[in-house]
């Protein structure tokens, strides 16, 4: 209730009469110049729009998370759209019927829409109530630099504009922008480019997440160089050279490509609504940028002040995002700045940014403004610092970026100054990333650098921007190191990899702890001078926050080999904690491998498609780990004519001594597959977040969301209990059924069949015990009663249940994960922290049968921290044929190879597939694969022929035909020598498929026949069948059938038939008796006889048809009626 209110109230409502729509200047122009059929394009503004400025101030008022206040803003936006664009919705397709409104588009970040229509529309829509403004859509230009030098190359590591905003201090402190996004509207990307290629977000989240362009196209291109050179100011650094020309170096990348070929206002505001929720899920915010950067202005919009750029930016804004624009090229005069940057709601609002001349700042000079810097005051009006303008200042003369393809270049512009300021804004959201876009901008200002005149003035309004002097401002340097760790723990471990997990200690800085110095030894670590001997471990990622459990796994051990551990902690300001506990583990033992068969060789028929496998297993006898990977190398294959999978082999000792008892881990240990799997028999397949083109990793905390439900279990306890039907809320299918409920254990695993118990030891998949038609997300004997919860929610097409906090059984461990079902049939699972054992648990999918699933994980180690995996029947990822997984002893996996000759030229295939492993005897296994394509026949299985009266009904079969055209049939009386064609029937070309044929040879007289069947090929080559016989005898006594047609018109036919030869009358008459015509009349031979009765010249009506035959000593007479109708 608390949530409707608040987004009720930010909605601009009236009751009284408003003035007709206010119209801009240039509409109006277009307007008197246009002729009535002229479509002109038009931004509509209506009247209803959010009051932004009191839902932001009420939003900061509530400490709302950035979450909290990117989902608010977002749905009171798309709620005010919904609530008032049905009218003019309607009103627009009654005009598109007519072609008055050629098209239409809705908007809902600013509640407007862009229309393309005649004027006639135009000056009907003045007169509308809930219109406010109309404008023209119109075309916006760059803030277009000086040009300077083509590919400028190498001439220093950093570029000198990131020293003078201090940069490069930041980097120093480990702020490099790693995490953080930001974004450019712009003319796009070069999508080649070494300083930048890497770092778009679109290499590991779908396209239309990280690129948008109203031309449709999905992958980043430049149509001018200036997006990719004020990109490159934003993040850009060559991962060869380390040549540095971006702020952010570690910064990912989105862009809307908008300012090309058709830059008009509609496409900027629909880049704008796309940047704040560009995977279409307010709950999200990783896809959200830290700031969007913009080098263009509109030349000649009127109402820039209060119209659709300041509902448009004052969104962006509230959602938590920084927007930052460049001042324009029209100095040195007054109030040159270029629209719409004049807005000026507060201190920091739609950010402009002046450009110095870094070479004379360097130099000393203290009044470095650029002359072409475009200067305040604002043309919005306000007193103080909101009439200044612009609001900072930033390096933007000769500033060196990727702007060529795959080179650099100079230019000179406030197009250059303002993504250093963009870039500033990602380093400080690493640091801060709790801060909203409006607070970081204000640590900018507000710690600014003053040039020229004392105080903030209209050439560089607060100074230039000092970026390490910001990052002071948000926190205090202090000399106190964090707390030390004190539960370092060295578990899970393998024949060559160990587990550390310990949780983050407390720091009284802000951000806490920011990074870890882990070491490793096969000494002890009992000291400083230990502990700086020992070998350093990488830690690349941002730690949690304090209390969070961090997971680490150290590999490339040796086997069976005691190692110690020990870590320290830093914080933002480089102090170091002191030496955690010492923690130590013992890798296992070296696995031994063994792969069944040795070779494999198929010879296959065109079209036949043939399974065949390898097994790998660890035959070690003691506890060990063998991680193995396949490929397919000096492969003379097709590609496409072979494709490989991996199956898990059933593991029939672990179900032997499966315990039975709660709070014992089973000492048989299972395997996992990496990255991929499946298909399998119904064609669900499997892939993970660490694959290419695998699901994002998108955490979701639906537990503060207020529409998520609690989930109880009423059905035994927390530690072991399941609930009763839970409604998912639209229809998902599940191995071809739709299901409209859940059933949810408190053991880590749904079904969508009712429970009967919680089930709490995890088993292999499939298998046909109970439970089954089941998602095991984590199946293993977990805990809720000590701490933990459980919630639902659905959201739109999409239902969630996630696990928080969960332990497992005896209060042990915590961990966090979430399903989510969504309506295409598609499953997710995401594991956000788990910090347990994770080797004794089940993850994978189950049908009801329990004969058919996908088994991941059994018993193993596979799932981490940060981690998606996705389930789906039809996916929409390539499948490859590198396999790889992990093999405890006693296990093995069946590399299933499937060969395919459909279409593929006859002869001989070979590859090797080669099994690498981590045995140290064995390590490398090849088994060759060989295959060859013969030409298969046209193999007849059978044929038969049989009379039916005085038809004969041929059948045949082949089991498999090669280039076949058809068959030609062929008769022949068994008294004369000569075959006859009877009728062709078409062949099946190519195919390794069993096909029936029939035909009928109809209308024949008594007597016996042969049959036989030319085969004939594409080419004209043919054979011959065996030749068949076949009797078409007498019938055994005289009958008259009904005649069929009936009803008819206007012919039908009467069939009869004679055991002797006879002397036949067929006569029609009327209902009443009266003879119409005789059909028949003379002698007619023994057999099965038909006589046709055509009724043209008759009326509707029933009629009487009989026949008389006389034989030798009898004579047969009977009577049928008919019926007519025309």
């Amino acid at each position: 209730m608390k949530k409707l209110l608040l987004l009720s109230i930010f909605l601009l409502t009236a009751t009284i009469s408003f003035p007709q729509a206010e119209v801009s200047t240039r509409l109006q122009e277009a307007l008197n110049k246009a002729n009535p059929t002229d479509y002109i394009k038009v931004i509509v503004l209506l009247r209803s729009q959010v009051d932004l400025a009191t839902l932001d101030q009420q939003l900061y008022a509530q400490k709302s998370t950035l979450q909290q206040r990117a989902y608010q803003v977002i749905t009171a936006l798309k709620q005010n759209a919904e609530n008032t664009q049905t009218g003019l919705k309607e009103y627009f397709l009654q005009k598109s019927e007519t072609a008055e409104v050629y098209t239409y588009e809705a908007f809902w970040i600013s509640n407007m829409f862009a229309i393309e229509s005649r004027p006639s529309v135009i000056y009907e829509l003045m007169n509308r109530l809930d219109v406010a403004e109309l404008d023209l859509d119109a075309l916006l230009e760059l803030d277009r630099p000086e040009k300077g030098s083509e590919n400028v190359d190498g001439t220093e590591s950093v570029e000198p504009g990131l020293r003078i905003i201090n940069a490069h201090l930041l980097w120093a402190q480990g702020i490099t922008g790693q995490g953080r996004l930001v974004m450019d509207i712009d003319t796009g990307v070069y999508p080649n480019h070494p300083a930048l290629n890497y770092k778009w977000r679109g290499n590991h989240v779908p396209s239309n997440q990280a690129w948008f362009d109203p031309a449709g196209t999905t992958t980043p291109s430049d149509c001018d160089g200036h997006g990719s050179h004020t990109m490159g100011i934003m993040v850009g650094r060559s991962q060869t050279t380390f040549d540095t020309v971006g702020v952010a170096p570690d910064a990912e990348w989105i862009a809307a490509k908008t300012i090309c070929t058709s830059p008009h206002t509609s496409n900027s505001v629909a880049a704008f609504q796309w940047s704040i929720d560009p995977d279409g899920n307010p709950l999200t915010i990783d896809d959200m940028p830290d700031a969007i950067n913009n080098s263009w202005y509109d030349p000649d919009v009127t109402n820039e002040c209060s119209g659709i750029y300041k509902t448009t930016l004052d969104a962006v804004e509230a959602a938590g995002i920084a927007v930052v624009f460049s001042a324009g090229n029209n100095g040195p005069g007054t109030s040159t700045i270029t629209k719409p940057k004049n807005i000026n709601t507060n201190n920091v609002n739609v950010m402009c940014t002046a450009a110095i001349d870094g070479a004379l700042y360097i130099g000393g000079n203290t009044n470095p403004i650029a002359s072409f810097s475009s200067r305040g005051p604002s043309l919005c009006g306000g007193t103080g610092s909101l009439l200044i303008k612009p609001e900072v200042s930033a390096p933007g003369v000769n500033v060196r970026s990727s702007g060529t393809s795959t080179g650099y270049n100079l230019l000179s512009g406030t197009s250059m100054a303002a993504p250093h300021v963009a870039g500033a804004v990602a380093l400080l959201k690493q640091f801060a990333p709790n801060l909203t876009g409006k607070q970081i901008l204000e640590a900018l200002y507000n710690t600014a650098v003053d040039l020229g005149a004392a105080g903030e003035d209209n050439n560089y309004g607060n100074g230039l921007i000092n970026v390490y002097a910001a990052f002071l401002s948000l926190g205090t340097p202090d000399s106190t190191a964090p707390d030390p760790i004190t539960d370092l723990s060295a578990g899970s471990p393998t024949s060559n990899a160990l587990t550390l997990q310990w949780t983050v200690p407390y720091d009284s800085s802000m951000n806490g702890v920011t990074g870890f110095d882990i070491r490793y030894s096969t000494s002890q670590i009992n000291d400083s001078t230990s502990f700086y001997n020992a070998t350093q471990l990488p830690f690349t990622t941002l730690p949690d926050t304090t209390g969070g459990t961090e997971s680490y796994l150290v590999d490339g051990l040796n086997f069976a080999t005691q190692y110690y551990f020990s870590i320290k902690s830093r914080d933002i300001w480089g102090n170091w904690s002191p030496l955690s506990n010492s923690a130590n583990g013992t890798t296992l033992a070296a696995p031994q491998i063994s792969v069944t068969p040795v070779s494999l060789h198929h010879i296959l028929n065109p079209l036949d498609v043939v399974v065949d496998t390898v097994t790998i297993s660890n035959i070690s006898a003691v506890p060990s780990t063998l991680d193995f990977t396949v490929t397919l190398d000096n492969n003379t294959f097709p590609e496409g004519i072979i494709s490989t999978r991996l199956l898990p082999k059933y593991n029939e000792l672990a179900d032997a001594t499966e315990t039975t008892l709660k709070d014992k881990v089973s000492e048989i240990k299972g395997l996992s597959i990496d990255g991929s799997g499946g298909p399998d028999l119904f064609g669900y397949k499997w892939k993970d977040s660490n694959e290419p083109n695998g699901p994002q990793y998108v955490w979701t905390d639906i537990s503060t969301n207020p529409n998520a439900v609690a989930v109880t279990f009423p059905n035994g306890t927390l530690d072991d209990g399941w609930t009763n039907a839970i409604q998912i809320g639209f229809p998902m299918n599940f191995y071809g059924v739709d299901y409209s409920n859940v059933y949810l254990s408190t053991n880590g695993f749904l079904s969508f069949t009712p429970l009967s118990n919680a089930t709490y030891s995890n088993a292999q998949i499939p298998n046909t015990s109970v439970p089954n038609n089941m998602i095991a997300m984590f199946w293993d004997d977990l805990d809720g009663r000590t701490q933990g919860t459980v919630h639902r929610l659905l959201d739109g097409n999409k239902f969630y249940i996630q696990f928080k906090n969960w332990q497992k059984y005896n209060a042990t461990g915590s961990l966090t994960f979430q399903v989510v079902l969504n309506q295409n049939g598609r499953v997710t699972v995401y594991y956000n922290n788990m910090a347990a054992d994770l080797t004794s648990a089940t993850v994978g999918i189950e049908n009801t049968a329990g004969n058919d699933g996908l088994q991941v994980v059994y018993n193993a180690n596979y799932v981490a921290n940060n981690l998606a995996l996705e389930f789906a029947a039809e996916p929409d990822w390539l499948s490859n044929n590198v396999n790889s997984g992990t093999l405890f002893n006693g296990n093995s996996v069946d590399v299933e190879l499937t060969f395919r000759a459909e279409d593929y030229p006859l002869g001989n295939y070979a590859m090797d597939l080669n099994v690498a492993s981590n045995d140290p005897v064995n390590s490398l296994i090849t088994v060759p694969v060989t295959m060859e394509i013969q030409v298969i026949p046209v193999e007849l299985t059978s044929l038969a022929a049989n009379a039916d009266r005085n038809n004969v009904a041929l059948k045949w079969s082949t089991a498999t035909e090669t280039n076949n055209n058809g068959f030609q049939i062929e008769r022949k009386l068994n008294r004369t020598n000569e075959w006859n064609n009877v009728s062709f029937v078409s062949g099946n070309g190519t195919t390794t498929e069993r096909n029936n044929y029939v035909f009928v040879d109809k209308g024949l007289t008594v007597g016996k026949y042969s049959y036989r069947l030319k085969q004939i090929d594409n080419d004209g080559t043919f054979e011959y069948s065996p030749v068949i016989e076949v009797d078409v005898t007498a019938p055994d006594e005289y009958t008259l059938y009904q005649n069929y047609p009936n009803p008819f018109n206007p012919a039908t036919t009467i069939e009869y038939s004679l055991p002797e030869k006879a002397d036949v009358t067929i006569s029609i008459y009327t209902a009443i008796g009266e003879l119409v015509t005789t059909l028949v009349n003379g002698t007619v031979d023994a057999g099965y006889q038909k006589a046709v009765f055509n009724a043209s010249n008759l009326t509707s009506g029933t009629y009487i048809y009989q026949i008389k035959a006389v034989g030798s000593g009898r004579t047969f007479v009977d009577t049928k009626k008919m019926i007519l109708i025309k």
